[in-house]
């Protein structure tokens, strides 16, 4: 009997010791996002925060065994990189009528609450809802979901690059009103001293935000369910709580 087993004992520790190499081999995950405090902070302060969905997505990946990390682009570079499967994902990202021809979206991540931000001195007619905007100057970030929601609504804009060049353009050009997230515009307009210059009409609308993985790049539906499986471990065991907390 002894001279059956003995020989199974070098064959168990080979495969060990291979399953364990091939977990350490597994490739840096690359996620792109756009610069969008505090979701996502592309050049950190002295308190080195990356922002909570950065933080929350290198940690549920990390509780998976897999590494992550985030790189920076332009929003419009980022939809064309996950259109054509040249990023495995890209964060943060809505829901979008078209989107799911080419994405795979993750578990929610975070939420966003939608808002017209005008200056302080702003004299028109208080939007209480998106359709309200109608007749207005409004601004807002060329491929972002938002910009769907105001051509559904037949609402007219002003297309522009960035949320930092529309909140710039709205306190220094004429324009009444930027279509955004106020989460993100509370959070900026503070680093940028200009929290007293501006005002926010909320229009009833929440967004929940996602990491959208590229159909297109290899194994994304597994990398996928794995992510989300990480992410519900941080959120059950008060994680992604803790995340949130340093950013309040």
């Amino acid at each position: 009997m002894n001279k059956l087993i003995m020989p199974l004992i070098p064959i168990l520790v080979i495969m060990t010791c291979t399953s364990t190499l091939s977990r350490a081999e597994q490739p840096l995950l690359t996620i792109h996002a756009v610069d969008f405090p505090p979701y996502e902070i592309e050049n950190p302060g002295v308190d080195s925060l990356l922002g909570f969905d950065v933080e929350v997505v290198i940690e549920a990946f990390a509780r998976v065994g897999r590494r992550a990390r985030v790189d920076f682009r332009p929003w419009k570079r980022i939809v064309a990189m996950a259109q054509s499967g040249a990023t495995l994902a890209m964060l943060s990202c809505e829901k979008s009528p078209g989107r799911e021809k080419f994405i795979n979206y993750s578990d929610p991540i975070s939420k966003a609450t939608r808002t017209y931000v005008a200056s302080a001195d702003f004299t028109g007619n208080p939007p209480q809802k998106m359709e309200d905007a109608k007749g207005s100057k409004v601004l807002v970030v060329s491929g972002y979901a938002a910009e769907k929601e105001l051509i559904a609504a037949h609402i007219p804009y002003e297309p522009i690059i960035d949320d930092t060049s529309a909140l710039r353009v709205l306190l220094n050009r004429d324009y009444d009103l930027f279509y955004s997230a106020r989460e993100y515009v509370q959070y900026v307009a503070g680093g940028m001293g200009i929290a007293e210059k501006v005002q926010y009409f909320d229009t009833g609308k929440q967004v929940l935000f996602h990491l959208c993985f590229s159909k297109k790049w290899p194994d994304s539906m597994a990398i996928r369910d794995k992510f989300n499986q990480g992410l519900a471990e941080i959120m059950a065991d008060g994680t992604y709580t803790a995340i949130h907390a340093k950013y309040k």
